[in-house]
């Protein structure tokens, strides 16, 4: 119990270290979605899906029970979601730095850009595209 509790604490303490960043963050997100109806720069400027569009609608898949469409709209959702969980439950209740996770988030990094490498050539799934 106490475990728990300390990690809610330092949870408390990261979020608001970080409150400048999510605030900002927050106001990026509001002022393109009002000017450009979009979040993504990549997609505002250059009108090409970045390797990370999809994600966030994959995760919502996930956590609605959608989990083939989440794979067809971004496979490595899956990866993303182990590493947040492995992280959270390391940095929140064992207190650890393990070098694994490192490991898995350079493995997940070079894995999103060889998808987006094969989208560039095979095509984006029909609801990464916008033109």
């Amino acid at each position: 119990m106490e475990r728990i509790r300390t990690g809610l604490r330092r949870l408390g303490r990261d979020i608001y270290d970080l409150r400048y960043a999510l605030l900002g963050i927050a106001i990026y997100y509001v002022t393109v979605h009002l000017l450009f109806g979009q979040f993504c720069p990549m997609m505002i400027f250059l009108h090409l899906p970045c390797p990370g569009c999809g994600m966030t609608r994959a995760f919502v898949l996930v956590l609605t029970g959608h989990w083939q469409q989440a794979w067809q709209l971004q496979p490595l959702v899956y990866g993303w979601i182990l590493l947040g969980i492995l992280f959270g439950i390391n940095r929140y209740l064992l207190d650890k730095k393990p070098r694994m996770l490192t490991v898995l988030l350079v493995m997940l990094l070079l894995g999103t850009i060889v998808l987006y490498a094969c989208r560039i050539c095979f095509g984006f799934p029909a609801e990464l595209r916008s033109w």
